[in-house]
């Protein structure tokens, strides 16, 4: 990982598309205040708050947005629920690949639940989308969640003055996971970098 030559110019500029739907009732309110959370450490949020869509087609509404950020964290459900939310998740995943101008990091996690095999295909995936992937290789709750992506996109921040590099990349997931276990929490993120 440490060997890695992609590059992302410019500082991180993060949209957090909230694609949660609300479904449980919490997760519109936890994105509003990551994103607090994350403007208080001084990140730049694109558009200043999460983006909430409740499917891949709202995306083309937002390519400005889009546009604008070279670091997306795709937040949704990853279980087998009623519809398929893995499915759907991998229908955002397949609308950003097609449309979305690149290079970006993208992050994605799903509450609870989620697809081993949808995390296996973003760290394997190639292309010029997104050369930098993080995804979650365990059900995570939304305080392991919170403070994985609080904590990466921090270090990415601090350590990221004009590009973003899959070396900085490994270090801002080696402290965020790092952070992880400190605090006992049992939920892992993989990188590709």
């Amino acid at each position: 990982m440490l060997s890695s030559r992609v590059v992302i110019e410019g500082p991180p500029a993060l949209l957090l598309v909230d694609a949660s739907r609300n479904l449980a009732g919490w997760e519109a309110e936890f994105c509003d205040r990551l994103c607090a959370a994350m403007v208080r450490r001084g990140l730049r949020l694109v558009g200043g708050r999460s983006l909430r869509v409740s499917g891949p087609e709202e995306l083309g509404r937002h390519l400005p947005l889009l546009e604008a950020a070279n670091c997306l964290l795709l937040i949704g459900h990853g279980g087998e629920t009623s519809p398929s939310a893995s499915a759907e998740l991998r229908e955002y995943w397949g609308w950003l690949q097609a449309n979305a101008v690149g290079p970006k990091l993208l992050a994605v996690c799903s509450w609870a639940d989620h697809d081993p095999a949808f995390s296996e295909e973003v760290l394997r995936a190639t292309g010029d989308f997104a050369p930098l992937a993080l995804v979650q290789e365990s059900p995570v709750s939304g305080r392991e969640g919170g403070l994985f992506f609080l904590k990466f996109f921090t270090e990415l921040h601090l350590h990221s003055e004009a590009d973003m590099t899959g070396r900085m990349a490994w270090f801002s997931w080696s402290k965020a996971t790092a952070l992880l276990k400190r605090r006992r929490l049992t939920g892992s993120f993989g990188l590709r970098t």
